[in-house]
C-alpha cells in the first residue's frame, strides 16, 4: 500500500516530467509508442516508400474523382486503410517466415544434442569434460 508521503512524492515527481516542450522534442518522440502501425496517426511511417504511397493515392484519386468534401473524406480514408492493409499483410508475412525460422532452429538444436549425446556416449568414461 502506497503511503501519503510517496503519494506526495509521486505528485511532486509527476509535475517534472511532463513530456517534450518544443517542436523538435515533440517530433523525436511522436513515433515512440510505434509497434506494428496499424493505427498510427501518419499513414506513411519511416522505412516505408513514401512514393509507393503517393502513387496509390494518385490512382485511386483518379479512379473516383471525389467532389465535395464527404467523398473527398471517403476516398482518403479508403487509401489510407488500403495502405495499412498492405501493412497488416506484410507484418503477418515477416511472423509467419520468422515462425518457421524459429522451428527450423529448434529442430536443429534437437539435432545437435542428439548429435553430442551419441558422440559423447560413445566415448569411454572419464575422457571427456561436462
Amino acid at each position: 500500500m502506497t503511503s501519503e508521503r510517496q503519494k506526495a512524492a509521486n505528485r511532486a515527481n509527476a509535475l517534472h516530467s511532463t513530456g517534450p516542450k518544443t517542436r523538435e522534442g515533440k517530433v523525436a518522440v511522436r513515433l515512440n509508442a510505434i509497434r506494428h502501425g496499424l493505427l498510427a496517426r501518419d499513414a506513411v511511417l519511416p522505412g516505408e516508400d513514401a512514393d509507393a504511397f503517393e502513387d496509390l493515392w494518385k490512382e485511386v484519386w483518379a479512379e473516383f474523382s471525389p467532389v465535395g468534401p464527404i467523398e473527398k473524406l471517403l476516398v482518403e480514408r479508403a487509401i489510407n486503410a488500403m495502405w495499412r492493409l498492405r501493412r497488416s499483410a506484410r507484418a503477418e508475412t515477416a511472423l509467419f517466415h520468422w515462425r518457421v525460422y524459429w522451428l527450423k532452429a529448434m529442430r536443429l538444436k534437437e539435432e545437435i544434442k542428439s548429435y553430442e549425446k551419441s558422440v559423447l556416449d560413445g566415448l569411454p568414461l572419464g575422457t571427456w569434460i561436462h
